[in-house]
């Protein structure tokens, strides 16, 4: 288990491949195997904080290992991980799935919401009654299932019903329980899995077209969630009210990021599709001298502060950004489809910034990325700009924009 596997917030393993890979090390040191249910209580005292989901659509969902990821080192890495990705979009075992039909939430009916943290196993106060925090828990996993099944039927709306229904609702005889801190703990924890599902409910796991009326919804929905939230928990203790918003807020930036970056690979998807404009795009852009343009763009950023700070740093990014518009020339050279860009993408911000062991905090490393990259594209605009390039508007979307 040391060897092959490590902590990894966040990442979901299907408890049947590690299974399978325990068979398989047993079958190779010629070890009786033991049996599913005895191999997943060793796993969890090796890693005490994993937990189970049940993931996937009903009769299609399966068992899931929550908290565990594979090492690199591992030799079962490969095998699983088809490619390191950056967005959830990224691997090449998506690449044609779904390229040409546009995306229906119906597609996710029955959506299954994870399992949440166990009542009764969880370490409660004195003044807690367990059976009462049983109650509480079932009544706010239906809750959460209910959001979900409202999202999934687009009913964006019923949403703020079902808040106001739950939090002002609230029998009696439970809402002391709101005064607890074990509460204050478990209800963000059970909202991150709600919203972890929701998030994959509502933005397709592929660079699927969304209907530009679902797109609307969508917006709506996230722009007005937040406000239903503080006026559904209005008497709420303060402590559960600060809990709930803390991890709604990244919910809400990250499907408007997800959302953006769909919206941009729709453009994008389009103006590959078009033959004659890539080909232009490229004839155009390997007119431009990239080496060139980075000597003007060092001594352009030279007097900067954070230049200044890790030169390094500096010099690296611009090798790294040298070598990917050399690479982005290659891809319009062969006609490539959005899913590569997004690939070229995971490729350009690996070697930037993943790959790149220095002091500096990752929060640095990317501003001074970002930094380099606006640098860098200012000049290849201004220079396309001055050669009435007739590709000028394609070239300077993919290199302005698509990244952020």
């Amino acid at each position: 288990l040391d060897e092959n596997y490590e902590r990894a917030e966040g990442v979901c393993l299907p408890r049947c491949i590690l299974y399978t890979h325990y068979q398989e090390f047993c079958k190779k040191e010629k070890f009786e195997a033991v049996g599913a249910a005895t191999f997943g209580k060793l796993l969890r005292q090796r890693f005490p904080r994993v937990t189970t989901r049940r993931l996937g659509t009903r009769g299609q969902s399966k068992y899931h290992y929550y908290g565990i990821g594979i090492k690199e080192t591992s030799q079962y890495y490969q095998s699983v991980y088809n490619g390191k990705g950056l967005t959830r979009f990224s691997g090449a075992k998506v690449k044609t799935e779904g390229a040409g039909r546009k995306y229906s939430l119906s597609s996710k009916t029955g959506t299954l919401l994870p399992d949440f943290p166990d009542a009764r196993f969880l370490n409660l106060p004195e003044n807690v009654p367990r059976d009462k925090m049983e109650t509480l828990m079932l009544m706010y996993r239906t809750h959460c299932q209910r959001i979900i099944d409202a999202v999934v039927s687009a009913n964006f709306y019923e949403v703020k019903n079902l808040l106001l229904h739950f939090w002002q609702g609230m029998p009696d005889h439970l809402s002391p329980l709101l005064d607890s801190s074990i509460i204050c703990d478990v209800i963000p924890v059970c909202d991150d899995i709600l919203y972890q599902a929701l998030l994959d409910t509502i933005i397709p796991s592929t660079i699927q077209d969304i209907p530009e009326s679902l797109a609307t919804e969508i917006k709506i929905f996230a722009k007005h969630l937040p406000g239903w939230m503080i006026v559904a928990l209005e008497g709420t203790p303060e402590a559960v009210v600060r809990g709930k918003l803390t991890v709604l807020k990244p919910f809400i930036k990250n499907i408007k990021g997800q959302l953006s970056f769909i919206q941009l690979a729709q453009t994008t998807r389009q103006v590959l599709m078009t033959s004659d404009t890539v080909s232009q795009m490229h004839k155009d852009l390997s007119r431009v001298d990239i080496s060139k343009v980075c000597v003007e763009m060092g001594f352009q950023t030279n007097t900067t502060e954070l230049q200044k700070a890790d030169a390094s740093l500096f010099d690296h990014c611009a090798v790294c950004e040298q070598t990917a518009f050399a690479s982005l020339k290659d891809l319009l050279s062969t006609h490539s489809t959005v899913e590569d860009i997004t690939d070229w993408l995971d490729v350009l911000l690996e070697s930037c910034l993943l790959s790149l062991s220095t002091d500096q905090s990752f929060q640095s490393k990317a501003a001074c990325f970002l930094l380099m990259w606006s640098s860098v594209g200012s000049v290849v605009v201004r220079d396309l700009t001055l050669c009435s390039a007739p590709s000028f508007g394609e070239n300077n979307y993919c290199i302005s924009q698509q990244l952020y």
